[in-house]
C-alpha cells in the first residue's frame, strides 16, 4: 500500500484518521502506511481536536512536528497558513503546527497563526494544557519547539499556556530575540507587527511587557512606521505611550516627529510623558514645538508647553544665550578657517597641499575653497562627495544625492576616484584649466549633467568617468582636449570606456585632430565632432 500512494496522500489519509478514528486504530493505520513523510499537521489536529491519547499514539508511531514536505498543504476542511522561518536548520517555510493548541484562530490572526475551517469544536483548554506538559517532556521526540510555542502564546495573548510553559523552562529562540531587538529583516519581525495589530490595547499592554520580560530589559527594536500603526491608540490609552518609550529602542525615534504628532492630535498627557523622560530638556525645540502648536490652533498643547517653559526655563540666561550667539553669527566670516572647517574634512599632503576627504556642509550649490587657512587645494579625494562613501550616515548619503552644483577651484590638479559618483541631481560643474587626472568613476552615474568641458592640460582620465550606468543620462555634449594621453601617437591603450552610450542617446563628443581620435570614439560607440585646437 505505502508503495502505490504519494506523500501527499499518505498525510491526508492520516490526517482523516486523526478525526475519525480510536488511537488504536491510528497506530494500525500507520503501520499501513510506513513512513509519513509530513505529519505535523496530524498531531497539531490531535492537539486541536482529539486529545491527549491520541498525540500520544501519533508520536509512539513516530510522527513529529518538524518532519515535513512542503510549505501551505491545503487538505478539504483543515489547512494551516502560518510560515515559520526556521533559520537554525537554513530552511524556509515549514509550518509550525504546535499553535494549533492555542485559541488565536477566533481573534483575527488568520494570516500569522492556525485557521481551521470548517465547525469542529476544539477540546476543552484544560486538556490541551495537558497536552502541552507531555509535549515539553517528549520535545525531542516529536520535534517539539517550546521557544516558539512560547513566543506565540505571548502574541496572542494566551496567559495559561504561557505560564505552563514557563513552568517548563520555555525560554525564545535566539533568531526570535535577534528579529526583535536588533531588527534582523524576516517573518518573526514581520509576524510581530502583523499579530499584535490585531490586538486591542489593553493586550498590546500586557504582550509588550510580557515580551520585555522575556528580552530581560533589552529594548524592542522600534520604527516609525511601527510607531504610525498604533499612535491613534495613545487618546485613549497614554499609558500605552510611556510604554513604548519605556520598552522601544529610543535611539531610533525621530523625537521631533512623535512630538509634533502628539500635538497635532492634542495629547497634553502624552506631553507630560515626554516630559518625564527628559524629550523637552532642549530649549531651541520646545521653543519650536510652542510655534507649532500655536500655529496649527492646539489650544490646549500650546498652553501646557507655555507652563512648561514657564516652570523650568532660566529665562535670563537663556536670552543672554541666544544673544551670544546673534553676536556670534554677525562675527563670523564665512571665509574664515573655523567656518570652512565647519563644511570640509580635509588631509595635509606631504607637498603640503590640502586633499578634500569629504564634504560635511548643507548647501546644494557647493564651491570648493581654493585654500584653507594658507594651504591650497590640489585634488578632491576618491569618493569625497559620493552618496556611497564609506561611514556616510543614511541622513548624509541622501542629501548628498540633492547636491545640484559644484564649483570646483584653480590650482586644483586632481579629481580621485569615485569622487561625485551617484550625483543623481547634480546639474553643473566646473573642471579648472590646472586638472591634469580625472579618476575612474569620477562623474558615474551623475545623470542630470549636460555639458561637461574637459580644458586643455587634462592627460588622464580613468575608465567609465562620465558613463551612465542606471538608467538614462541627460549627457549631451562632452569636449575632450588634445592633452589626453589616449591621443598620443605612440598611445597603445586607447581602447578605454569613458562613456556608456546606450544610456545616453543623445551625447554627442567633440574632440580635437588628433591620433587615434576616431578609433576612439568608436570604441565608445559614440558620435563625434571635430572642431579646431585651441
Amino acid at each position: 500500500m505505502s508503495k502505490e500512494i504519494s506523500q501527499k496522500q499518505k498525510s491526508r489519509i492520516l490526517e482523516g484518521a486523526v478525526l475519525a478514528k480510536t488511537p488504536k486504530e491510528v497506530l494500525k493505520v500507520m503501520g499501513e502506511l510506513g513512513a509519513v513523510a509530513f505529519t505535523s499537521r496530524a498531531i497539531g489536529l490531535a492537539c486541536r481536536y482529539r486529545g491527549l491519547d491520541m498525540v500520544k499514539a501519533l508520536v509512539d508511531g513516530g510522527a513529529r512536528f518538524d518532519n515535513y514536505i512542503g510549505t501551505n498543504h491545503r487538505y478539504d476542511n483543515v489547512w494551516l497558513t502560518v510560515n515559520k522561518v526556521c533559520a537554525r536548520e537554513g530552511r524556509e517555510g515549514l509550518p509550525y503546527y504546535a499553535l494549533m493548541l492555542l485559541d488565536n484562530t477566533q481573534e483575527g490572526y488568520d494570516a500569522e497563526c492556525v485557521s481551521v475551517t470548517g465547525k469542529r469544536e476544539a477540546i476543552p483548554v484544560t486538556a490541551r494544557l495537558g497536552i502541552t506538559d507531555y509535549l515539553c517532556e517528549n520535545a525531542e521526540k516529536c520535534g517539539f519547539d517550546s521557544g516558539d510555542l512560547l513566543y506565540f502564546s505571548i502574541l496572542t495573548d494566551s496567559g495559561e499556556f504561557y505560564k505552563k510553559l514557563k513552568k517548563h523552562g520555555a525560554v525564545l529562540n535566539e533568531n526570535i530575540k535577534t528579529a526583535l531587538t536588533i531588527g534582523a529583516a524576516g517573518l518573526d519581525w514581520q509576524r510581530f507587527q502583523a499579530l499584535i495589530r490585531c490586538l486591542d490595547t489593553e493586550k498590546l499592554m500586557r504582550v509588550i511587557g510580557m515580551l520585555s520580560r522575556e528580552l530581560d530589559g533589552v529594548k524592542i527594536k522600534f520604527t516609525m512606521a511601527f510607531y504610525y500603526d498604533h499612535s491613534q491608540r495613545f487618546g485613549g490609552a497614554p499609558e500605552l505611550f510611556e510604554i513604548f518609550l519605556d520598552y522601544f529602542d529610543q535611539s531610533k525615534m525621530n523625537k521631533t516627529a512623535i512630538l509634533k504628532d502628539i500635538i497635532s492630535r492634542g495629547l497634553t498627557s502624552c506631553l507630560a510623558a515626554a516630559e518625564k523622560r527628559g524629550w523637552l530638556g532642549n530649549t531651541k525645540k520646545r521653543d519650536e514645538l510652542i510655534k507649532y502648536a500655536a500655529d496649527n490652533e492646539k489650544t490646549e498643547c500650546t498652553a501646557w508647553l507655555l507652563d512648561f517653559k514657564n516652570r523650568t526655563a532660566d529665562l535670563a540666561a537663556e536670552m543672554e544665550k541666544a544673544d551670544k550667539k546673534i553676536q556670534r553669527k554677525l562675527n563670523a566670516d564665512p571665509n574664515s578657517l573655523s567656518e570652512i572647517k565647519k563644511n570640509w574634512k580635509y588631509e595635509k599632503k606631504k607637498d603640503g597641499t590640502l586633499i578634500i576627504l569629504r564634504y560635511t556642509g548643507h548647501s546644494k550649490d557647493i564651491i570648493v575653497p581654493e585654500k584653507i587657512g594658507d594651504d591650497r587645494v590640489t585634488e578632491i579625494g576618491d569618493w569625497a562627495f559620493s552618496p556611497h562613501q564609506d561611514r556616510t550616515r543614511e541622513q548624509t548619503s541622501e542629501f548628498r544625492k540633492t547636491i545640484t552644483s559644484i564649483t570646483l577651484p584653480n590650482g586644483l590638479k586632481k579629481i580621485g576616484e569615485s569622487a561625485f559618483r551617484c550625483l543623481v541631481s547634480l546639474q553643473s560643474v566646473n573642471i579648472p584649466k590646472t586638472v591634469r587626472y580625472i579618476g575612474e568613476d569620477a562623474f558615474q552615474d551623475c545623470n542630470l549633467l549636460k555639458r561637461i568641458i574637459v580644458p586643455e592640460g587634462v592627460r588622464y582620465i580613468d575608465a567609465n568617468a562620465f558613463s551612465v550606468q542606471n538608467g538614462r543620462g541627460e549627457l549631451e555634449y562632452v569636449e575632450l582636449p588634445s592633452t589626453l594621453e589616449y591621443f598620443r601617437e605612440s598611445c597603445k591603450w586607447w581602447r578605454v570606456y569613458l562613456f556608456h552610450s546606450p544610456s545616453c542617446p543623445n551625447l554627442v563628443v567633440s574632440v580635437p585632430r588628433a591620433p587615434h581620435v576616431e578609433e576612439f570614439c568608436e570604441h565608445n560607440k559614440v558620435k563625434f565632432i571635430y572642431r579646431e585646437d585651441k
